[in-house]
């Protein structure tokens, strides 16, 4: 038997590269000795927890944009593969974005 478990493919790389790129950045690394920042990563806030199937599903993110507007995770899909698989794009004021083709989809569960 199988184990059933909640699964996260989570966003698609080009969305990953659109945060990368567009989002507002905080400091990742500092140095401890001279106190000089060594990289920055893209900075959000949890804004919700979903409950899945087992109780262990997502943290959805929100990040800010340089531009001011906001981009949230948000659950494109979840199909069943031993358990939920989430896959997530991206929503920018109302319109979803970078989302996985049925194909995609289908090739990865």
């Amino acid at each position: 038997m199988g184990i059933r478990m909640y699964q996260e493919v989570g966003l698609k790389p080009e969305a990953i590269r659109f945060i990368e790129e567009n989002a507002v950045q905080e400091p990742d690394q500092i140095c401890p000795y001279c106190k000089e920042v060594i990289s920055y990563k893209p900075s959000f806030v949890v804004y919700e927890k979903v409950d899945s199937f087992y109780g262990d599903g997502p943290a959805l993110r929100e990040f800010k944009l340089k531009d001011g507007r906001i981009a949230r995770e948000v659950v494109q899909a979840e199909p069943w593969s031993s358990g939920p698989v989430s896959f997530f794009c991206l929503e920018v004021d109302g319109v979803r974005v970078f989302e996985w083709s049925e194909e995609e989809i289908d090739d990865l569960t």
